[in-house]
């Protein structure tokens, strides 16, 4: 009976082991499923940030490109667009992560869309046809579907993709990119005016008298910290940073499309930018700037803002700055 009995609970520590073991290779082999998935979002939306740049480069830069030129390179994008899409859905992931994963395949199809919509509309909105304003207009509403996908990613998906990894107790970080630049896009008459480069081929004539901006401030949200360019600035890391950059026309007629960009250095480099849609004579505006990746926190960055001259700027001196920012966690 001892020996019997002695035995059975050998036996019975051994199958205790082994559903130990089971379980901890299924735990691992869950978490592994979860860190893939996260490295699948991070390179799909980074390659839908790779398509913003290339569009709105395309859409708002001077070019000699005729209207169908035009048209034919927005059609690449939504070919580039529509496969992300396709890997979106085709995507592996836990049964935890449905619900993000389909958040993320709705925000990607309405970029994909969009896009094919405003490559029907160019030819008429870079054209001499007497629909061009409609053209344009519709342009400018499929803009509020590229709104309409941040929202989506921004206020569905990244909630849904911190609650199952918060509940598998696995910490990850999820880009917080915008696809839609600037709200100056939403604006047809904005609309109007850079596509007007397009087809125009040239810089916009400067009007009569003075032209010049300058800068009056940069304050990194939700920290509130307003950057000074005597020491260091620290600034705590926080989800959906921002620069709120401030500019004032210093000239004598309004100025439009005033594009602002930043440039952080700290091993790696981050490069964003923004463009003011119209700021009146002797008026500020301010525009924000999201941060499109999170800064190195191991040491002081560099940090540059500038403002792109206007049409007929002479003085240039008050148009940057630089500030060197310690990041923390």
């Amino acid at each position: 009976m001892l020996r019997r009995s002695a035995g059975l609970g050998a036996a019975v520590v051994v199958v205790i082991l082994l559903v130990v073991g089971i379980n901890g290779c299924l735990d691992s082999r869950k978490e592994r499923a979860f860190e893939d998935y996260a490295s699948d979002v991070r390179a799909l939306v980074g390659g839908s940030g790779e398509i913003s740049d290339r569009l709105f480069n395309l859409l708002s830069r001077p070019s000699r490109s005729d209207a169908l030129d035009v048209q034919t390179q927005v059609n690449a994008e939504r070919a580039e667009a529509e496969q992300l899409v396709a890997r979106a859905r085709s995507t592996d992931h836990p049964d935890e992560l449905n619900d993000a994963n389909g958040w993320l395949v709705e925000a990607l199809e309405f970029r994909a869309d969009a896009i094919e919509r405003i490559a029907a509309q160019l030819p008429a909105a870079l054209g001499d046809e007497r629909d061009s304003r409609d053209a344009i207009d519709s342009i400018a509403g499929q803009m509020q579907a590229f709104l309409a996908s941040d929202v989506i990613y921004l206020q569905r998906t990244i909630p849904e993709l911190t609650s199952a990894y918060d509940k598998q107790g696995i910490e990850q970080r999820f880009p917080t990119d915008r696809f839609l630049p600037d709200l100056g896009w939403l604006d047809p008459d904005t609309v109007e005016t850079r596509l007007g480069r397009i087809s125009g081929g040239s810089d916009q004539a400067a009007a009569p008298g003075l032209h010049g901006t300058g800068l009056q401030g940069v304050t990194l949200q939700p920290s509130g910290t307003e950057l000074t360019d005597s020491g260091v600035n620290r600034v705590p890391v926080a989800d959906r940073m921002t620069f709120d950059v401030t500019v004032q026309n210093q000239g004598e007629s309004d100025e439009t499309d005033v594009a602002v960009s930043i440039s952080i250095t700290d091993g790696k480099d981050i490069n964003i930018e923004q463009t003011i849609p119209r700021i009146a004579a002797g008026q500020e505006e301010t525009v924000s700037i999201p941060i499109s990746e999170a800064p190195d926190t191991q040491g002081v960055s560099n940090v540059a803002i500038e403002i792109a001259p206007v049409p007929g700027e002479g003085t240039r001196d008050n148009n940057r700055a630089r500030y060197q920012v310690a990041f923390t966690e």
